[in-house]
């Protein structure tokens, strides 16, 4: 009997397209504990890429964590705010009000605040870029000039970026300009260290900082530019009757059958009684969710590092 080739062929274009299209691949890791990357930060992709007149230099979002997934946010930025429409940003302003209404104890406070941070919304921004050095970690190979990929910081790195392009008095950061260009652009350190606090240890960037200007080969460059990630579609919003339901399964008040599998019955029980659904609390303070405590690190918390990782899987839900 003879090898069917066609059938051959067409598992090993499956295996061939599952590596290439492995998601987290398409992301800078940086080390799980205190280290650094060195990053060339490419410029917008060109007029016309990705069907689009103007690409832009980076994607912003927010992202809430729910129900173990990274859901972003419904408001749009709009004049330096966010607007618009987000039942979980209006449940995360209630419980923030509560919080700090009179009459409430401390303990109930610090409760309603916890489950605040749980879903508190955190801003993301991505820039395609390429990482200068590159240790395959099934090998221990170095490479040199892997990418393009993802860089998705926070809040401050981000803002560290911008004022590095365009000076910063309030901040005192000098003004480098155009540190994408391919002859007087600069290539990005950043530095991860760990900080204690309060509540846990937290990694912190402040020590990040743009190396000398270096030139880029023009045709490298020009490779790199071909294979860029479009960063607008990495914002995918859902609509608002999807973020209602999350809500809704993260408070307990209906079951997520998202999966269409009730673990139950392979599960011991501690009573005779039937498994029910959830009984809706109409408290006026419902008990939404386990109560998490974020630690009090800065906006770039979780950006870079393994717990990134974990919640990107949660991006493709």
């Amino acid at each position: 009997m003879s090898l069917d080739l066609n059938e051959l062929m067409e598992e090993s274009k499956r295996l061939s397209e599952g590596n290439n299209t492995d998601f987290l691949n398409n992301f800078v890791k940086f080390p799980t504990g205190a280290g650094a990357v060195v990053l060339r930060i490419l410029g917008p992709a060109p007029a016309g890429m990705f069907e689009r007149p103007k690409n832009p230099l980076y994607q912003y979002t927010r992202i809430h964590r729910v129900n173990n997934k990274s859901i972003h946010c419904l408001k749009t930025m709009e004049n330096r705010k966010w607007v618009g429409e987000c039942p979980i940003c209006r449940y995360y302003s209630w419980l923030w009000q509560e919080s700090e209404k009179a009459g409430v104890s401390q303990e109930e406070a610090a409760r309603l605040q916890s489950q605040a941070r749980a879903i508190k919304p955190i801003e993301r921004y991505y820039y395609n870029v390429i990482v200068r050095k590159e240790v395959d970690e099934k090998t221990g190979d170095v490479h040199e000039n892997v990418g393009p990929k993802i860089l998705s910081v926070g809040k401050t790195l981000h803002q560290f970026i911008l004022d590095s392009i365009l000076g910063s008095e309030e901040r005192s950061v000098v003004k480098l300009g155009d540190v994408t260009d391919i002859k007087t652009g600069r290539d990005l350190k950043v530095v991860k260290l760990i900080k204690k606090g309060p509540d846990g240890d937290f990694p912190n960037y402040d020590k990040s900082l743009f190396l000398d200007p270096s030139a880029v080969d023009p045709d490298q460059y020009k490779t790199w530019v071909e294979g860029m990630h479009n960063l607008v579609s990495l914002r995918t919003v859902k609509d608002i009757e999807y973020a209602k339901r999350e809500l809704k399964i993260h408070l307990g008040v209906i079951p997520d059958t998202s999966t269409g599998f009730d673990p139950s019955e392979y599960q011991v029980s501690n009573s005779s009684e039937t498994v029910s659904t959830p009984v809706v609390n109409t408290a006026k303070r419902p008990d939404p969710a386990p109560v998490v405590t974020a630690p009090a690190a800065s906006d770039d918390e979780g950006v870079v590092d393994e717990e990134f990782f974990n919640s990107l899987r949660g991006l493709q839900a």
